[in-house]
């Protein structure tokens, strides 16, 4: 794509997409889990926070994200791409620190680290395009 903020915008309205899918599939799969599974001590509730955590912070991060431009370096974007670092983070205990996983949190959580990973490069990308002298040709 020519422009890193509008590949960036465009990430941001795909990853809005697929992580009301994610999260659906998350919970759901969170509560089959709980009711079929034994869990020892505070491993339930420790996951569980976690998920709604992360639900929470990618719901604010998308809307801030969608509210705004890059190109308009604004204040709710600048958060949002910032707000990326703890969804990554929520979203890697998720795919490898959680007590159990499915086959499918395996696929859904690498997708979402992708779209993640995506839109930090296109956001570094255009914070690095501002650097560039102004040229008039």
């Amino acid at each position: 794509m020519g422009s890193p903020s509008l590949a960036y915008e465009v990430l941001i309205y795909l990853n809005s997409f697929y992580f009301g899918m994610f999260a659906c599939c998350e919970l759901g799969m969170g509560l089959l889990k709980a009711i079929n599974l034994s869990y020892t001590g505070h491993t339930l509730a420790k996951d569980s926070v976690i998920l709604v955590v992360v639900c929470i912070l990618e719901t604010v991060r998308i809307r801030m994200g969608r509210s705004g431009s890059l190109a308009e370096r604004d204040w709710k974007v600048i958060l949002s791409v910032f707000l990326t670092i703890p969804c990554f983070m929520g979203v890697s205990y998720i795919l490898v620190l959680q007590a159990y996983k499915l086959r499918l949190e395996y696929l859904m959580c690498t997708l979402q680290l992708a779209l993640y990973l995506t839109e930090i490069w296109y956001a570094i990308k255009f914070v690095f395009s501002l650097c560039r002298p102004v040229t008039y040709d």
